[in-house]
Formats: C-alpha cells, sequence, structure tokens
C-alpha cells in the first residue's frame, strides 16, 4: 500500500476520533484494539522525534 503523509494523518485522525466519539454498537474490543494502535503509533512517532 502506499498512501501519502496527508492520507496517513486522515486515517489516523479518523480513528482518533472513533475511538473518543464512537457509537454504541462497535464493540469494546474493536475500540480497545484501535486504541493500543494508536497507542503504539504515539509511543513510535515519539522515539522517532527524540533521534
Amino acid at each position: 500500500m502506499t498512501a501519502h503523509a496527508y492520507e496517513f494523518a486522515a486515517l489516523v485522525a479518523a480513528a482518533r476520533f472513533v475511538t473518543e466519539s464512537a457509537p454504541p454498537d462497535i464493540p469494546e474490543q474493536a475500540l480497545e484494539q484501535l486504541r493500543q494502535l494508536l497507542s503504539d503509533y504515539d509511543m513510535q512517532t515519539a522515539r522517532a522525534g527524540d533521534m
């Protein structure tokens, strides 16, 4: 898959939106997996900024 930075940023923003204001019909397990993915992304982004 090839994605531009702005496309990837839009996906991350959408994921954050879903985890913060998800409708009640989204399973909690799916939300937790998405939260973990975003947490990992944030950690790796911070680590890359330290280099």
